[in-house]
């Protein structure tokens, strides 16, 4: 099974605003979420440890241990010491590479409706998690995830994004059979 062609090159694009690996700095994240309301949420493990070298902790984390397919010698190990001395809760789905399980989706959406912040530790590939976290998040917040080998996207939750997230969760599930489509179907 794969993704169809037309919904990877859409995937493929940044789906917010882009900053070049270059451009990445404390003063213009910072910058970048003092209007956020409601939550941050990360998707990666280099987006997680970027935010949190800048003394930005996310509401949600979302980890594989993987970062550009290779497996990590120590997952996040300082940015994780700092999430759990944050008293972070840590939960972990199954989540196989290419797909978006319902019990991912289930996960996120306990994470983005409690209280306490979360570490998703995601056993496959996180990746495509950036969609429902996006749906899932609360309009005015962020969603920030790597372009591998370009930078960092901040994608501001809004109803537009929403359902362009939704739009592209459909249009995989309708291929993969991942089996969240009452979840998506709101």
């Amino acid at each position: 099974m794969s993704i169809p062609p037309e919904v990877l090159a859409e995937l493929k694009k940044p789906l917010g605003k882009l900053i070049l690996d270059i451009d990445i700095t404390e003063k213009k994240i910072k910058k970048e979420i003092t209007s956020i309301k409601h939550k941050v949420i990360t998707v990666g493990d280099r987006s997680t440890e970027r935010l949190i070298s800048f003394g930005i902790y996310p509401d949600l984390a979302i980890i594989d241990g993987v970062e550009r397919r290779q497996a990590k010698e120590k997952i996040l190990d300082n940015a994780m010491t700092e999430l759990r001395a944050r008293n972070f809760t840590k939960i972990s789905c199954i989540n196989p590479a290419g797909t978006i399980t319902k019990e991912a989706v289930n996960k996120i959406q306990f994470a983005l409706t409690g209280e306490k912040d979360v570490i998703l530790q995601v056993i496959g590939e996180e990746d495509l998690l950036t969609l429902p976290a996006c749906y899932f998040a609360p309009n005015d917040s962020l969603v920030c995830y790597g372009q591998p080998l370009e930078g960092l996207v901040l994608m501001n939750v809004n109803d537009p994004m929403k359902r362009k997230a939704k739009e592209l969760m459909k249009s995989i599930n309708n291929k993969l059979l991942t089996g969240y489509d009452d979840v998506v179907a709101v």
